[in-house]
């Protein structure tokens, strides 16, 4: 049965929030590891938490001195951030090693291409790996040549033998300037948080045969990325060109009338305050229906309710130079499907679009004490688990082992699931979105798409980004290098990357089980 946002984990309708939600909205998995016993106190064995480099440091070891689980099927395997640097003024060179920490060989051949964009000529390279920009919302991909060669490692017939290692470089598309950390994405493991540009050269890696500078390059691939959070009253849309506010027309009016309730003004009044914030010129807002009815009746309706709210705002708005324009559409462009209650729900909406304001000085601050997620040979610290209930996955326990706030404002939390039973556990497409479950099927299949977020305060859940090529910034398990069976006693470590408004501090976690409810992980510190 399809859940409501909020009364899938049993929260009713109620106001209010939405100033936390606007504030800061503006592949990836792990190791395989050995299960533990003890309370939600105990540690993961080879996973930590370490504070991040300064800008330019490197560990005596030559590398920035920062490791990542890799969720292989063949591991367990860890890879390591050697070295990020601005080598030009149009480029950023990535070098990477991957370890094998197990007992048999791993064979690397098909484990790091980017996959599901098409981008892509050859599936034996290293172009899946990224950088992200979180304030400017962008993920770069690694350059290649008007002949489709990649700029990065090719990795063809390329096998790790245990406890030896293999390096990988990449050329990116250089971040504007100002950009001084990153988040490192790549297939197979957990982010590498708040890695740090050093400018200046680098020694071409041994298999780095391609200058440059000295080649034709195909235009530089920068995705733009995408957040989105979705309660009952109002959900938000936004990317690095604009903020959608969705505002429910059930919320907003009553039936059939375009006349503002009172729980309209509170809401009107937050969103205006994000309007003052954005300095944006011009401000549009469209009104929608859902199909009941037909368009004779609903296309006026779209339009008085658009410009009920932007009249409203008007008002609202407290500095000068804000252009509002309105438009109504009846029924067109719906953002669920109209088969269901809840979907014709959804579809009744007035969405204000806007600039999003500048990102707000904490979402740069560290201070909070909090570190990113890093593998290690040591342990680290579990900060809340819960048994999964759906059938076929009563067996299986999940561990959530860091939900960290980088420097950009995006948060990437990093989970491992435990099989503690006698059979295998199959979890290619467990933790995807799903139709029956949020109302929404998954651009992209096999993957963590569907691992949400909740601010009970706010009643907001939260999503993982999306790039526009349409692929999850979360653990991907489509290629076959992706640890995606656990046999009895395995464990293996997932993650995705969110952006929460910065006054969220706890959340929790809630985990689909093939399109029913799996398992929840309350009060979940963001450090």
């Amino acid at each position: 049965m399809l859940r409501s946002n909020l009364e899938r984990q049993g929260i009713t309708r109620v106001g209010g929030g939405l100033a936390a939600l606007l504030v800061a909205l503006s592949g990836c998995a792990g190791d395989a590891v050995e299960p533990t016993g003890g309370s939600d106190e105990r540690k993961t064995p080879g996973l930590t938490a370490r504070s991040p480099a300064p800008d330019g440091a490197a560990s005596p070891g030559g590398t920035l001195g920062r490791a990542v689980p890799m969720a292989h099927r063949q591991g367990p395997a860890h890879v390591e951030v050697v070295a990020l640097n601005r080598t030009s003024a149009t480029t950023v060179t990535g070098r990477f090693k991957v370890v094998n920490d197990g007992r048999t060989g791993l064979d690397l051949s098909i484990s790091l291409f980017e996959g599901g964009r098409g981008a892509d000529s050859s599936s034996l390279v290293a172009g899946g790996i990224g950088l992200l920009d979180g304030r400017g919302s962008k993920l770069y991909m690694p350059l290649s040549t008007t002949d489709h060669t990649c700029l990065c490692s090719s990795l063809a017939g390329t096998t790790i033998a245990p406890g030896e290692s293999v390096d990988v470089h990449a050329v990116f598309p250089a971040p504007p300037p100002d950009v001084r950390r990153v988040t490192v994405t790549m297939p197979l493991t957990v982010p590498v948080q708040d890695v740090p540009i050093t400018d200046g050269p680098l020694r071409p890696a041994a298999d780095q045969t391609i200058d440059p500078a000295s080649v034709d390059l195909a235009p530089p691939r920068v995705l733009s990325v995408h957040s989105r959070a979705e309660g009952d009253e109002r959900s938000v849309d936004e990317d690095a060109d604009g903020r959608a506010v969705r505002l429910s027309a059930d919320v907003l009016f009553a039936l059939n009338k375009a006349e503002l309730t009172p729980r309209a003004s509170a809401l009107l009044k937050e969103v205006a305050g994000q309007i003052d914030a954005s300095g944006d010129t011009t401000v549009e807002v469209d009104g929608y229906t859902d199909t009941t009815g037909n368009d004779a009746i609903n296309q006026p309706l779209s339009e008085r309710r658009a410009k009920a709210v932007a009249d409203r705002l008007r008002t609202l708005v407290t500095r000068g130079g804000a252009t509002f324009r309105t438009a109504g559409h009846g029924s067109a462009d719906p953002v669920a499907s109209n088969a269901s209650e809840e979907g014709r729900r959804k579809n009744r909406r007035v969405t204000v679009r806007f600039t999003p304001p500048p990102p707000s000085s904490s979402a740069t601050d560290q201070s909070s004490g909090g570190q990113p997620f890093e593998w290690s040979p040591g342990e680290a610290p579990v900060s809340g688990s819960a048994a999964f209930t759906a059938d076929g996955a009563k067996d299986l326990r999940v561990e959530v082992n860091s939900a960290h706030r980088d420097s950009t404002g995006l948060t990437t939390v990093v989970w491992t699931v435990r099989n503690t039973g006698q059979s295998d556990a199959e979890l290619q497409s467990a933790f995807e979105q799903d139709q029956r479950y949020h109302g929404m099927f998954s651009p992209s299949p096999s993957g963590t798409d569907g691992v949400t977020l909740l601010d009970r305060s706010a009643k907001i859940w939260y999503y993982p980004l999306r790039d526009s090529g349409g692929q999850c910034v979360c653990t991907s398990m489509s290629r076959t290098a992706a640890k995606r069976t656990l046999a009895p006693g395995e464990s293996v470590t997932y993650s995705g990357v969110y952006r929460l408004p910065d006054e969220v501090r706890s959340v929790d976690v809630d985990f689909p089980w093939h399109g029913t409810a799996g398992a929840r992980v309350e009060g979940v510190a963001i450090g």
